[in-house]
């Protein structure tokens, strides 16, 4: 079973990630026009929750990651306009050493290694199945392995400036847990609502607002001898973004963020997360795409 805490935001992210809309640059990165392409990040933050179950509050926390996606099929016209090959790597790195067993890397905390494939019709709805391996190299936990499958619709052609992009993700667990004893099931709902607050050719600032439901399908928010709860939490925040134009174009498209979310959580949670609702986590990220 997986356990941690939370902390407090760091102050002043905001301020400078809006700054940055003031600097010169050049003209947004340019399309890459390969069937290869890929999107590296860092995000810092000052609690790490896994579906709402609270992992480390304490000390400095990285999550660096990375995605490369081959583009198997494209088709402007047809139903099918898209396959999609796709992998990549999430990791969670802890100066807290979160319970390490002391014969690993002891502030590697989280790898997770996934793979998949995706379906794109009429250039709106994407359909996904991804296999992923949750790993703890400090060895706190052994591997837990999981089959998720992802519906996610771009609403923006007509809702435009208000549409939601909502997505829907129901995972198995096939070996291991999360929480609990038993193998369980989950189900996510998410949506991203954005408006651009700063209109700008080279620096635009995007404010979005994601929001996130974690649900229990079956045996996933287990907590001692309780019974599974459905409910498991509720986040919403907002996000403030602003491109990195003064990056050559020739270098794909560079992009920095902050923001902060609360969390809402059912009764086991609750309990688990040490008897505190709601609770607030701020991050920092920085992104590129090509």
């Amino acid at each position: 079973m997986r356990t941690g805490r939370i902390d407090r935001w760091i102050a002043g992210a905001i301020v400078g990630v809006v700054a940055l809309a003031g600097s010169a640059g050049s003209a947004l990165a340019g399309p890459n026009s390969g069937k290869v392409s890929f999107s590296f990040g860092n995000d810092f933050t000052t609690a790490y929750f896994f579906r709402g179950i609270l992992q480390e509050r304490r000390g400095f926390i990285t999550q660096p990651y990375g995605e490369i996606n081959f583009n198997l099929y494209a088709d402007e016209e047809g139903p099918l306009t898209g396959i999609t090959l796709l992998g990549g790597m999430w990791n969670s790195i802890h100066t807290e050493r979160t319970l390490s067993d002391g014969d690993g890397p002891d502030n590697w905390y989280e790898a997770d290694l996934y793979g998949g494939l995706k379906f794109t019709l009429l250039g709106k709805l994407d359909l996904k199945g991804v296999y992923i391996a949750y790993t703890y190299p400090n060895g706190a936990f052994p591997t837990v392995q999981e089959l998720d499958f992802t519906v996610a619709l771009n609403d923006s052609e007509w809702l435009d400036k208000f549409a939601f992009y909502p997505s829907v993700t129901w995972a198995a667990e096939l070996d291991n847990t999360a929480l609990g004893d038993n193998s369980g099931y989950y189900i996510e709902v998410n949506a991203r609502p954005s408006f651009t607050i700063i209109e700008s050719e080279s620096y635009p600032v995007t404010l979005a607002f994601p929001l996130q439901l974690g649900l229990s399908a079956g045996d996933y928010y287990e907590v001692g001898l309780d019974t599974d709860e459905t409910f498991g939490f509720f986040k919403g925040g907002f996000v403030v973004s602003v491109p990195l134009a003064f990056i050559p174009s020739d270098y794909g498209a560079f992009s920095v963020s902050a923001g902060a979310s609360a969390y809402a959580f059912g009764t086991n949670l609750t309990k688990l997360n040490e008897d505190d609702t709601p609770w607030v986590v701020g991050t920092w990220s920085i992104n590129w795409t090509y």
